[in-house]
C-alpha cells in the first residue's frame, strides 16, 4: 500500500463548505439593496436568509454527515487493500485505524474526508494520553500522537461541563485512550522491527 503524508485539511473543501452559503447570502443582500423591483427584492432576501441559516445548519450537520459516510468508505478501501484494522476509533473530527500486524496507522479527517492518510507507525515521534485533569475534574479526555511533526488529537470524551475523574464516563474514556496508545505502541514496535529486518 502506498504511504502518504498527513493532510488534515483540504483547503478547497473547507472553503466550499464554509464560504459558499455566505457568498450566496452576500450576493442576495447586494441584489436586494440595488434592485428596485419589490418582487426581486423579496426573493433575494428570502434566498439570503435561507443561505445564511442553511449554511449554519450545513456546517453543524452536513459536514459531519459527509465525514462519517466518507470515513466508512475510506476504511473499506483500506480493508480491501489489505490493511488489518486491529483497532479503529472514530471521534468528532478524526478516525484512526491501527494495523499492528503490518505496523501502519491510517487516518481520515473531517476536513479532508475524501482521502485517507496512511503511514508506518515508525514515523510517530510521540504518543500520549491527555486526561484533561483540572482541580475539579475533566471535560475532555484524548489520546494524541505526533507523526511527521503533525499533532493528531482524538477525543475519547468531551463535555460542556466538568466531570469527576472517578466518573464512569471519564474512566471509560481514559481506558479507551490507553487502549489506543497501546495499539499505537504495538504498531510502532512492529514497524521498527520490519525496518530493522529490511536493513
Amino acid at each position: 500500500m502506498e504511504q502518504q503524508k498527513i493532510k488534515k485539511r483540504d483547503v478547497t473543501y473547507m472553503l466550499i463548505n464554509i464560504l459558499c452559503p455566505f457568498v450566496i447570502f452576500a450576493v442576495c443582500i447586494l441584489i436586494s439593496a440595488l434592485v428596485e423591483d419589490k418582487n426581486v427584492v423579496s426573493v433575494a432576501t428570502g434566498v439570503a436568509m435561507v443561505a445564511f441559516f442553511g449554511g449554519i445548519v450545513w456546517l453543524v450537520i452536513g459536514t459531519d454527515t459527509i465525514y462519517k459516510k466518507q470515513a466508512q468508505k475510506r476504511m473499506a478501501e483500506l480493508d480491501a487493500a489489505g490493511f488489518t484494522r486491529n483497532h479503529t476509533f472514530t471521534a468528532d473530527g478524526c478516525t484512526v485505524a491501527v494495523d499492528v500486524v503490518q505496523g501502519n496507522i491510517a487516518m481520515v479527517f473531517k476536513w479532508n474526508p475524501f482521502q485517507y492518510s496512511m503511514v508506518p507507525a515508525s514515523r510517530v515521534t510521540k504518543m500520549w494520553v491527555d486526561d484533561g485533569k483540572t482541580m475539579g475534574g475533566t471535560s475532555r479526555v484524548s489520546f494524541l500522537f505526533v507523526v511527521d511533526d503533525v499533532k493528531v488529537r482524538v477525543n475519547t470524551f468531551t463535555s460542556n461541563k466538568v466531570w469527576s475523574m472517578k466518573s464512569d464516563y471519564v474512566l471509560e474514556a481514559i481506558s479507551k485512550a490507553d487502549m489506543m496508545i497501546e495499539s499505537l505502541k504495538a504498531a510502532y514496535n512492529t514497524a521498527q522491527a520490519r525496518t530493522q529486518a529490511g536493513a
